[in-house]
């Protein structure tokens, strides 16, 4: 059998039902992925268990679909290192952003057993000191984080809230479209997380330009689950209920300064194994078939054109 974590009661539960997890054959699942990986030449993955099993699941077991996430998530932290690649959670700069608390997994998932609620307040920080990129490899690697370590947002998913009420014009003219094509082709086609809904409150004047150019990248099941609430927090509650919000919105969540306490814990604890980072990636001159062309598929000019690897 795997060494992986075991599931609580709850959570094996969901497994099985909704992922079609079935605990028995996950080491042959397991197994099979591994050989998978050693055969690509160009593929330098990260092969534990705990990492690989995620994928299973953010792939509801669908062998194929979890090849191709691993292949794209290894490919675009060996292309953009710098937004997906971070090997140093200890750099000074990335640890000032990490406490600025701007993209924070509060303690309780929905509910108590559901998805886990991820809180962004990304406009905290002060746009003529810190770039986007920057903020945005802050909030890859708590991502990554969970999905070694939480299996609630494995199982059950993510929900987004992200609150834009401190937002500028300067932060909303480093939204890039090269920087937005990169982050949503890593989120739908890369990391195994399965995003449950994204609420957007306090959100500005320039919010409405940014959003109309992020939406038609997504797929259309991920744009089913986007929701504006501006300015009404009762509209957010009817999805969410304030409990689930951190105490700063008259929730009990947890405070941001308790929140951002327990990740930087977490940065500690995860420092090794993020160093490791630089022994992962791809060699695209190795793959087989047709390489990718980068410059294209993510350059400003031109529509936008989805990743495919083989």
């Amino acid at each position: 059998m795997a060494q992986i974590r075991p599931l609580n009661d709850e959570l094996q539960k969901a497994a099985k039902e909704f992922l079609g997890e079935v605990p028995s054959r996950i080491s042959e699942d397991l197994a099979n992925l591994k050989e998978w990986i050693a055969q690509q030449p160009h593929l330098r993955a990260n092969t534990d268990n705990q990492f690989l099993v995620a994928f299973l699941r953010g792939c509801k077991y669908s062998l194929e679909k979890a090849k191709s996430k691993i292949d794209k998530f290894f490919t675009l932290k060996g292309k953009f290192p710098e937004l997906f690649g971070i090997t140093d959670v200890n750099d000074e700069r990335f640890r000032e952003i990490l406490k600025l608390g701007m993209w924070l997994y509060l303690p309780t998932p929905l509910h108590e057993n559901g998805p886990r609620i991820c809180f962004m307040r990304t406009s905290l920080y002060p746009a003529d000191k810190y770039t986007m990129e920057e903020v945005m490899s802050v909030s890859n690697v708590l991502q990554e984080i969970c999905l070694l370590d939480d299996d609630y947002a494995n199982v059950n998913g993510i929900v987004f809230i992200g609150d834009f009420s401190k937002a500028s014009m300067a932060h909303m003219f480093q939204w890039t479209p090269s920087l937005m094509k990169k982050a949503t082709v890593f989120s739908e086609q890369a990391i195994p997380m399965r995003l449950k809904a994204s609420h957007f409150i306090k959100t500005p004047s320039g919010f409405e330009p940014i959003f109309n150019m992020i939406k038609p990248m997504l797929s259309a099941k991920n744009q089913s689950r986007l929701f504006v609430h501006g300015n009404k927090l009762d509209s957010l509650t009817k999805e969410i209920p304030l409990k689930y919000l951190p105490k700063e919105y008259g929730g009990e969540n947890g405070s941001f300064d308790e929140v951002i306490q327990e990740w930087e814990k977490k940065m500690d604890q995860y420092s090794e194994y993020f160093k490791k980072n630089a022994a992962f990636g791809t060699d695209e001159k190795l793959r087989p078939g047709k390489a990718i062309d980068f410059d294209r598929m993510f350059g400003i000019e031109g529509s936008f054109r989805k990743l495919a690897v083989d």
